[in-house]
């Protein structure tokens, strides 16, 4: 028993030590177990964002591969064929905010929508994953003379 009374002090401190360290990794053990959850949540949003723009496209094909989006952009059918174009980039900004591999699929997506991207009605698209693909978009597709 002398050696405990002895050494008390150093057992408290270290023990004191110890219980420091496990709450410290209890803590990073939960951030990292939220930054995970949270990263599943986002790749859960942006498929069923990218399942409604599917959904929506195949319920109007006329809106997913028009065949003058220029007369169809100025026609009565403007604001919706826009929210269409617009509801893309947003599953596609969605996307490639939780996975960069969706970049050619949404490119290929884009390429119907050439006249209305290249054109001076084209949608703002902020800073970001989008913008960076919307800049490659228009490097590659957009000519000089824009269609519309």
């Amino acid at each position: 028993m002398g050696w405990w009374s002895k050494n008390a002090e150093s057992i408290e401190a270290f023990a004191a030590v110890i219980t420091a360290c496990v709450a410290i990794a209890a803590i990073v053990g939960a951030k990292i177990r939220l930054d995970h959850n949270d990263l599943i949540q986002r790749q859960q949003s942006a498929r069923d964002a990218y399942r409604a723009h599917l959904a929506l496209a195949a319920s109007q094909a006329e809106f997913a591969r028009p065949t003058d989006a220029c007369a169809l952009i100025q026609s009565a059918d403007g604001g919706a064929y826009s929210a269409h174009v617009d509801h893309l980039l947003y599953s596609a900004e969605q996307m490639l905010t939780v996975d960069e591999g969706w970049s050619t699929t949404f490119l290929d997506q884009l390429t119907p929508h050439t006249d209305y991207l290249c054109s001076a009605f084209a949608p703002y698209v902020p800073a970001g994953e989008m913008s960076k693909l919307m800049d490659q978009f228009r490097s590659e597709s957009c000519s000089a003379e824009p269609a519309c």
